[in-house]
């Protein structure tokens, strides 16, 4: 039963927390271009599949913006697993458990990380480790957490099909003022997970600028 709910809980994730695409477009014959026009609805230069009504380039840019917009790993977050699980938290509060709010539940976690970053979890027992066990569950480490916004400057699609995107990033922290600066985001196809995406690593650069 306790299985079910969780499957049913991860159907949920996917389509109230993550997007509405489930499965990646085919890749436009004529590459993949961005331009940046001051606003985030402009940003993308309109380049049609032939035969299609739908625009690639717009589909892929929607994408990519979401998975941004619900991203809380940076920099050299990306080379631990547990610094990935515990900055990811801020964006799984809403599934604590009800009778002790200092967990979450590993399966909830596990398809976060999954659908976002293409990683398989199959062992918790080493994340937080000094901290209160609960089978089955993840402890909730508590501190404070920055907000991210990300509006898409360029898109570039690499040789090997992986796709680097550019953002101006708007970031307002628990403790200090916003500001604003530029992200560099690596994003490789993944059909297993809700987005069709994975992002392989994302790096925030040098202050640019006070809000």
């Amino acid at each position: 039963m306790k299985n079910k709910i969780f499957n049913i809980a991860a159907v949920l994730i996917a389509v109230i927390m993550f997007t509405t695409f489930n499965t990646a477009p085919a890749a436009n014959a004529n590459g993949f271009s961005a331009q940046n026009t001051g606003a985030s609805s402009d940003l993308i230069t309109v380049n049609k599949t032939v035969n299609s009504d739908i625009d690639i380039n717009q589909v892929y840019a929607a994408r990519f913006l979401n998975m941004l917009n619900h991203n809380y790993v940076y920099g050299d977050s990306f080379k631990s697993l547990e610094n990935m699980i515990n900055d990811s938290m801020p964006a799984l509060l809403n599934l604590r458990d009800t009778e002790n709010d200092s967990f979450i539940a590993e399966q909830y976690v596990s398809d976060y990380i999954f659908n976002m970053y293409g990683i398989e979890i199959s062992d918790y027992s080493d994340i937080n480790s000094e901290f209160g066990k609960l089978e089955g569950y993840v402890y909730i480490l508590p501190r404070g957490y920055s907000i991210y916004k990300h509006e898409i400057s360029s898109i570039l699609q690499n040789e090997d099909g992986s796709f680097t995107v550019i953002t101006n990033v708007e970031i307002s922290s628990h403790d200090a003022e916003p500001y604003k600066d530029v992200c560099e985001t690596l994003f490789v196809r993944n059909e297993r997970s809700a987005f069709g995406f994975s992002i392989i690593h994302s790096n925030i650069g040098q202050k640019s600028s006070a809000v």
